[in-house]
């Protein structure tokens, strides 16, 4: 098997932003391409896992969710299909994740003997900036297929290395990086934000 691959969640349908978030722009680049970009350094691969057709121009590989909408099915989705012993995901909606990040995730990925490295912020769980072994691709199908919906209810079935705040800050990453944006007033505390760091 291959060492890691990335994935970029891009397949939600942005119903609170009320237009598609995948496709806004921050320092004139789309947040999908920007998680890309995020990812492209560390893995060897990156694929968006969306439906078929909806972001054909970037000219990426795109996998789309076998059983339901929703993230878990995308995750899922992408453990069925990887080549990869590890796979990191990350949204497409954290405008302010950085490659340090990436990096950071990647660094414990090759250090554990768990099945899940997984950011624990002062929000809790952030199940969509983590990275998943190939191992878990039974359990979250089968959890998936029984009705559920919640990631971070099925980390309680995994071993999962937690990565702390303390430990992102030591790593020069801050909280902020993993921030999503979901709606418009969302939105302008994250251009808000950019603006003031310029």
């Amino acid at each position: 098997m291959a060492g890691i691959y990335g994935y970029v969640l891009a397949g939600g349908e942005s119903r609170r932003m009320g237009r598609d978030k995948a496709l806004m722009q921050l320092d004139g680049q789309p947040l999908v391409l920007r998680a890309v970009q995020a990812l492209r350094p560390f893995v060897e691969k990156v694929t968006l896992l969306a439906p078929l057709g909806r972001y054909e121009s970037f000219g990426l590989p795109v996998v789309p969710d076998k059983w339901a909408a929703g993230p878990l099915a995308g995750v899922c989705a992408a453990l069925y299909s990887t080549q990869a012993r590890w796979n990191i995901f990350l949204a497409c909606d954290l405008p302010l994740v950085t490659r340090n990040f990436v990096e950071h995730l990647t660094q414990r990925v090759r250090a554990t003997d768990c099945d899940a490295v997984v950011p624990r912020t002062s929000d809790g769980w952030q199940p969509l900036s983590a990275a998943y072994h190939a191992n878990c691709q039974t359990a979250f199908t089968q959890a998936l297929q029984q009705g559920e919906r919640s990631i971070i209810r099925l980390l309680e079935h995994i071993r999962v290395e937690e990565i702390t705040t303390d430990q992102m800050q030591s790593a020069g990453v801050q909280e902020t990086e993993l921030v999503n944006v979901n709606t418009p007033e969302d939105w302008a505390r994250i251009t808000d934000l950019t603006k003031e760091a310029r």
